[in-house]
């Protein structure tokens, strides 16, 4: 009996709830309607740009992409290179492309001096580890000498696989190591063009830098040292002011 009851009284709710539902027919004095606001323009976001590279870090890139297909830095490991390249990963690549380890020095890629020399117009290609401070002129020399290649003037006659190069400290300016730059081979990330006055300049910098490349960590653990014996210096000097005050 309740449930024939409540049925008539769900209907009714049903249909109400129905109505409730159905677009309302609009009036002629109903107010026209509001237009939705339109969609804020949001302004895109500037670009930012690319984080400026130290020339050291630009010299860097040059060394691995052309001075260590030839050259060797023994003097230093792959590792070293974290100060110039924070991505552990890729130097861990880098290592991994010449059969190394971090922790190994940068090597020669010959297996022999007579390989060596057999790829190099009769002439080794010399270690780099201190070169910047060792070759005559130092880093000027350096920087000239890689920008120095020029067409060989009329009346000079140079053997196979000779270059010439006013700047080059060698019999009458004749060169065998080939022009290792050239414009536009290296893509930096921060977007220097890389011209070869440009690329001379960035890797004489690395050069440099990879001569003392510990410099900056015996700066920190002298001044470390420093500081601890000030402060050693300060308590034994605070203790025999007690002793001596209390004697």
């Amino acid at each position: 009996m309740m449930r024939s009851c409540l049925r008539p009284t769900g209907m009714v709710f049903l249909a109400a709830l129905s109505l409730a539902h159905l677009p309302a027919t609009a009036r002629a004095d109903d107010p026209a309607p509001t237009q939705a606001p339109a969609a804020a323009q949001v302004a895109a976001p500037a670009a930012v740009p690319p984080t400026t590279m130290r020339p050291e870090e630009r010299g860097l890139m040059i060394f691995q992409q052309v001075c260590s297909s030839c050259h060797s830095m023994e003097r230093a490991h792959y590792g070293d290179m974290i100060d110039l390249q924070p991505s552990v990963t890729a130097l861990q690549h880098w290592a991994q492309q010449r059969h190394a380890g971090l922790e190994s020095p940068i090597a020669s890629p010959y297996p022999s001096v007579a390989v060596g020399k057999a790829n190099n117009g009769g002439d080794y290609p010399p270690d780099l580890s201190h070169i910047a401070r060792t070759i005559r002129g130092g880093p000027d020399y350096i920087r000239q000498m890689l920008a120095g290649y020029r067409p060989v003037p009329p009346g000079v006659t140079l053997a196979p696989n000779t270059y010439y190069n006013p700047i080059a400290l060698t019999h009458h300016h004749k060169f065998k190591m080939r022009p290792p730059l050239h414009e536009g081979m290296i893509a930096f990330p921060d977007g220097t063009q890389a011209t070869i006055p440009q690329m001379a300049s960035d890797v004489t910098a690395f050069l440099q830098w990879a001569d003392d490349s510990h410099r900056s960590t015996r700066h920190f653990i002298g001044t470390a040292v420093l500081l601890y014996l000030a402060l050693l210096g300060g308590i034994l000097l605070a203790l025999w002011r007690l002793l001596k005050k209390e004697a």
